[in-house]
């Protein structure tokens, strides 16, 4: 796993409307510029399986490397236009292994096994002239069916999004996809980690299942409220579970989104993070977590 950046930048608590000038450039050509980020141009193709050959997009970065949430919705992106379009996404873990060399990508896409309503997909990230991996997701897939539904607990009780006030982050995809926390700034020393924050991407886009897989990953690294600054963090692996139905898109449309995180332990160089996604009406959307690599000494 590559070392990330360790160069520590502010976070602004005000936006810089020239900084979105590039997303509303291309809301204005037609295409919604995350929808412009994930495209792939398919090299090859047999049975279920493919090649397609794409870039890592500016407008989807870290401070340094490509952004998390951006990597696993293209392995996405991928997989589902290999698949049967009957075929809906069930769950999604991304390794991140380093990350890819240059800025053109190809991504292999492969059926492990395709059953009467469940299949299994693979698909690996990597530079074209460096083939070695640099990420590689495991999703499920399958067309669903009505059953017994039920959700526990509820979505927590915090103020609107038209209350709360936009935060600038240091990275690119703060510019394209907003976020608003519903409480002060967690840079308070706290072992507790709850923290939740409204988000949806800007200008509007209609949400579905590739855009959930990238907002997953909006959540602030939980160390940053241990320790109270920022430090070197890493995700290495993140799992997203999809319980969004076509009624709970077709209710949200390109509304706020409230993503709520907590961690449960961190120690010995790595942490976890869980995450819930709701709708404003109480939706339950996605559960989430993520294990993440950090160095911080005690």
């Amino acid at each position: 796993m590559d070392d990330p950046s360790s160069v520590t930048q502010p976070i602004r608590d005000y936006t810089d409307s020239a900084d979105r000038s590039e997303a509303d450039s291309a809301q204005q050509s037609g295409a919604h510029l995350f929808d412009q980020a994930l495209a792939l141009a398919r090299v090859k193709s047999t049975d279920h399986r493919a090649v397609y050959e794409g870039q890592v997009h500016p407008s989807f970065k870290n401070i340094n490397d490509p952004y998390g949430g951006w990597s696993a919705a293209v392995l996405a992106r991928a997989i589902l236009d290999t698949c049967d379009p009957e075929q809906e996404l069930v769950s999604l873990t991304t390794d991140y292994l380093s990350v890819p060399s240059g800025g053109r990508l190809r991504i292999d896409v492969d059926c492990d096994r395709s059953g009467r309503r469940t299949e299994f997909w693979r698909a690996v990230l990597s530079g074209r002239a460096d083939t070695s991996p640099a990420n590689r997701a495991i999703a499920i897939l399958a067309r669903r069916r009505d059953t017994l539904e039920w959700t526990e607990g509820s979505s927590p009780d915090v103020p609107p999004p038209e209350d709360c006030h936009t935060i600038d982050l240091p990275m690119a995809w703060n510019r394209v996809i907003e976020i608003k926390p519903t409480m002060d700034f967690p840079m308070s020393m706290n072992v507790d980690t709850h923290f939740s924050s409204w988000v949806r991407f800007t200008p509007g886009r209609a949400l579905d299942s590739v855009a959930l897989v990238a907002l997953a990953d909006t959540p602030m690294p939980r160390l940053f409220q241990v320790i109270g600054r920022q430090e070197s963090v890493a995700t290495v692996s993140m799992t997203v579970y999809l319980h969004a139905t076509s009624a709970d898109y077709a209710v949200v449309g390109d509304d706020y989104l409230l993503v709520d995180t907590r961690g449960a332990r961190g120690g010995r160089g790595f942490y976890d993070q869980h995450a819930t996604i709701w709708s404003r009406d109480g939706r339950l959307l996605v559960t989430t977590q993520q294990i993440v690599w950090y160095r911080t000494a005690q």
